[in-house]
């Protein structure tokens, strides 16, 4: 990586932690990538590390929505150009499609969406970091325009950590609790063609703490379906994948969980939307905060109420050294005492 790709991408990572949305998070890493691998749009997606859900979103001259949603349908197999899941697998995290590009094995299905948004060239990167997957990026040009080249694809793989640690900073400077909002849940219900058609009346408030919606769609009278409700409705749809996600907000972390209903009803599926509880919270904060197991396994013991010689006890080592892990878990956290730790886990 060059100085200046590196210079700025450390002031990339120190700007994260002071913007107030994920859409200001998208423009600063969009405008700092941009000044080496040139773009008209982007899309940023983070997923919760623990359940690989969909956890915050921006986008800007991106695909759209409903464009989104047919490429997510496409089938990772088959002739799928470079699906996320190959990409995540590495060991090349970066992938270019270009429409026009001649002798190129790609999907019917991917050019016909790229045609209709009147997309030339993508570059998509898998943003995986020490064995952790947290997103992907997308990065595209319009029709006409040079496509992305094999050595900005390179410079791309060299950005990806960058671009996580900017993500994580972002994550881990939500306030690192439950929301404290106090609303009821809000609850609603995703019908078979993928609208809401039942919500309480607390959802449209909920929604608008994830930012990803402008005021006049929240305004309208139908609720629309936001990306990440959409995303984890269809995991809801398969047994196998975990429809739960944490999600960082102004006010601290809220969870969405899906499930699919049942009876006559069961081709829909229920989302709820709501603070996320202390143990709700810790696995996923355990990852975007960088503790270590030891450390994850410190305060498991501190939440069922273990003193620090019972805790260095039960995880054979010595009261020091236990102590020494607080001095590590206070400082990324951002807590001061112990009595600080539990209160933002148990409330």
């Amino acid at each position: 990586m060059s100085t200046g790709e590196s210079a700025s991408g450390v002031a990339a990572i120190g700007a994260a932690s002071e913007v107030g949305s994920a859409m200001e998070l998208g423009t600063v890493i969009s405008r700092w990538i941009g000044q080496v691998i040139p773009h008209e749009g982007y899309m940023l997606a983070a997923v919760d590390p623990v359940t690989g859900a969909g956890c915050f979103l921006a986008r800007e001259h991106g695909y759209s929505p409903a464009a989104a949603r047919r490429l997510t349908r496409i089938r990772p197999d088959g002739d799928h150009p470079v699906p996320f899941e190959q990409l995540v697998k590495g060991p090349c995290r970066v992938g270019v499609l270009n429409t026009d590009a001649p002798g190129q094995r790609r999907n019917a299905a991917m050019r016909a969406v790229m045609a209709d948004q009147g997309v030339g060239s993508e570059l998509r990167i898998a943003l995986v970091e020490a064995g952790t997957t947290w997103g992907g990026l997308v990065l595209l040009r319009p029709r006409g325009a040079r496509p992305f080249s094999v050595a900005e694809a390179a410079r791309a793989q060299r950005l990806g950590r960058d671009v996580v640690a900017a993500m994580r900073r972002y994550a881990t400077g939500a306030p690192p609790e439950p929301s404290r909002l106090d609303r009821p849940p809000g609850v609603l219900v995703v019908g078979a063609d993928e609208t809401i058609v039942a919500a309480t009346p607390s959802v449209r408030a909920w929604i608008g703490e994830l930012e990803t919606l402008p005021a006049p769609a929240l305004a309208a009278p139908h609720i629309p379906m936001e990306s990440t409700i959409w995303n984890l409705t269809q995991a809801a749809r398969h047994p196998d994948t975990p429809a739960l996600t944490r999600i960082p907000t102004r006010h601290g972390w809220i969870v969405l969980r899906a499930q699919p209903m049942t009876g006559e009803e069961k081709s829909a599926v229920a989302v709820t939307i709501q603070p996320a509880t202390g143990t709700e919270l810790l696995p996923a904060m355990a990852l975007w905060h960088g503790l270590t197991p030891r450390e994850r396994a410190v305060i498991d013991r501190v939440l069922e109420g273990q003193a620090t010689k019972q805790i260095a006890r039960r995880l054979g080592m010595s009261p020091h050294t236990v102590n020494d892990h607080f001095k590590s878990i206070y400082r990324k956290i951002g807590v001061c005492a112990r009595e600080e730790l539990i209160a933002r886990f148990l409330g």
